[in-house]
């Protein structure tokens, strides 16, 4: 199986969630409602922000915002609600975002389930009225419980997908390193006939090489593009 192979089982995966998601509504919200613990309130986040298992999004995605835990909320601000299992796993992230006509408040506009599929985790988002959204993530752990893989896909045949994959084999040594693909299968002018990070290929891709220290805190990171089949150095930063 090449990338692009690779890419599209991926992509024919998350249709199969898809559908899978679409008959099991009523299943997702009985296990939310016997297994949620703890309630955090937050500001409004980007992506799956404080429930994500992925440290490096907020350096990899402009503009991500990871959100921020509140006490309160204001009147007319926008926020999330997400909850957490007694293990600290997160089960649900609702959205405040539905603007309530002559009101202060805002309402829920739908709710991000986390659930079990195959090896992985998969979210499921539903709006109130009960449509789902073909957006989904599969997060993807190793035999260590750490991430291993970190997808954004979006049903539907799209063909597409932003992966986030790790390498632990020199962790001892203090480095780990995040292979980053933007897969777009289906872009217009690109052809799978072209390997990945020449010109006109529906994939880009980015390594970044991350130092961590003995606490498990990371330090810096290197990042490298894959310009016509190599990697290639773009900038390092130091984190303070």
């Amino acid at each position: 199986m090449n990338l692009y192979e690779y890419w599209d089982s991926l992509s024919a995966e998350c249709d199969n969630f898809h559908e899978y998601a679409w008959n099991h509504l009523d299943d997702f919200i009985t296990d939310f409602e016997a297994k949620r613990s703890k309630k955090v309130v937050s500001t409004y986040f980007s992506g799956l922000g404080i429930a994500s298992p992925s440290k490096m999004t907020k350096y990899i995605i402009r503009k991500y915002k990871c959100g921020r835990v509140i006490k309160n909320v204001k009147p007319g601000q926008l926020y999330k609600v997400t909850y957490f299992d007694s293990e600290g796993s997160p089960l649900a992230v609702e959205n405040y975002d539905e603007i309530i006509r002559d009101s202060a408040d805002v309402g829920r506009s739908g709710t991000r389930y986390f659930v079990k599929y195959g090896n992985a985790v998969w979210t499921a988002w539903f709006s109130e009225r009960g449509s789902l959204f073909n957006e989904h993530y599969k997060i993807l752990y190793d035999e260590k419980q750490r991430l291993k893989g970190f997808y954004k896909m979006n049903a539907g045949n799209s063909l597409q997908v932003m992966a986030e994959e790790y390498d632990y084999s020199e962790i001892e040594s203090g480095m780990v390193t995040c292979l980053f693909t933007n897969y777009l299968g289906k872009s217009s002018g690109s052809s799978k006939d072209i390997p990945v990070g020449y010109k006109g290929s529906p994939a880009s891709q980015w390594k970044y090489v991350i130092e961590v220290n003995e606490k498990g805190e990371y330090t810096s990171l290197t990042v490298y593009q894959n310009i016509n089949g190599d990697f290639v150095f773009n900038e390092h930063v130091d984190f303070e």
